[in-house]
């Protein structure tokens, strides 16, 4: 994926965020890893930090789609106000 700016152009921010929006980390949520009957200490700490990372993870990603969703509908206000503004030069 290259660097985009998203501007006025609708297409650019659609295609900005097009890699993005087929992600899915909902199935992060609640998976837990299970280490059975070990009694060594640095696994169990191991399991519980993992088993946080991935319900973390799910959630991160989630915030940041939301974020990212919202980018062809700022391209598409700013497109609209530069023919506004190209309005108001004629």
């Amino acid at each position: 994926m290259g660097v985009t700016n998203i501007s006025s152009d609708t297409v650019a921010a659609q295609e900005a965020i097009a890699e993005l929006t087929g992600i899915d980390a909902s199935s992060f949520t609640n998976q837990t890893v299970d280490i059975g009957e070990s009694n060594i200490t640095a696994m169990k700490t191991g399991s519980r930090v993992n088993n946080q990372l991935m319900n973390d993870l799910s959630g991160f990603v989630q915030a940041f789609l939301t974020q990212a969703n919202k980018f062809p509908e700022l391209a598409a206000r700013i497109e609209a106000n530069d023919r506004q503004d190209a309005q108001d030069w004629r």
